[in-house]
């Protein structure tokens, strides 16, 4: 009887010592597990979920931006791209605005608020008459301040209280005319005359500068026109800008 309650005793010991070792295990198991959470917690290198905004430095920035230097993390280096984008777009707006003259480039096109509409000297349109045919011609002074170009043709719409004529273009070649300030171009109106009693009478010339959509108006100084407003051919027309 003594030596069964002996070996009862040790499976009892060696069952709590089993079960004792079993309970240590599992709490030093616990204490030094591999539990995300704990690593996150205490601010270590854990990578973060993949899509993470915040994954590369600069790399989403940059790609927003468009010209990131991926020297900061996402939303920062964000910034500093669109920063560059911005300042690019700025620079590129200037040569709308005829800024493409200050870095030495094309010199810009006269405005039509930069000139000064008026008729020119008879003796400018000498050479353009033609039996019945007569011409006029305007000036168009440059008052901008700076120098401008001139190209093409103007557009000329002759107008009394009930006709608007809009003149055909001669078959002239145009040339590019650099205007100092102060100096004028020209462009000849020729029209062929009539004496009769049907004769088309503008009293208004309506002028719209070469590539401009401001038009300014001149009391006609020629005399009466043969209206040829559906001829292929007219004898009025209009010629180029030239100097």
């Amino acid at each position: 009887m003594s030596k069964l309650r002996n070996r009862r005793t040790n499976v009892r010991r060696t069952a709590v010592a089993v079960t004792g070792a079993a309970a240590l295990l599992a709490l030093l198991t616990a204490c030094n597990g591999t539990a995300s959470g704990s690593v996150s917690a205490d601010g270590g290198s854990a990578a973060p979920a993949a899509g993470d905004s915040t994954t590369a430095s600069g790399s989403t920035g940059g790609a927003k931006g468009g010209s990131g230097t991926g020297s900061g993390t996402g939303s920062t280096s964000g910034s500093s791209g669109s920063s560059g984008t911005s300042g690019s777009s700025t620079s590129g707006g200037s040569s709308t605005s005829g800024g493409s003259s200050a870095s030495g480039g094309s010199v810009p096109a006269c405005q039509a608020s930069q000139l000064d509409y008026s008729w020119a000297s008879g003796d400018a349109a000498a050479g353009a008459v033609k039996g019945d045919q007569q011409a006029v011609v305007v000036a168009l002074t440059n008052k901008s301040g700076h120098t401008c170009t001139l190209y093409g043709f103007p557009g000329v719409d002759l107008v009394n209280s009930g006709k608007q004529w809009s003149l055909q273009r001669s078959g002239a070649t145009p040339q590019r005319v650099t205007l100092a300030n102060g100096t004028a171009a020209h462009f000849t109106i020729t029209y062929l005359e009539s004496d009769d009693s049907d004769a088309f009478s503008p009293s208004t010339v309506v002028i719209t500068a070469p590539n401009q959509r401001t038009s300014y108006d001149l009391p006609w100084q020629g005399g009466p026109i043969v209206l040829q407003d559906g001829a292929t051919h007219p004898g009025t027309y209009v010629g180029p800008v030239t100097r």
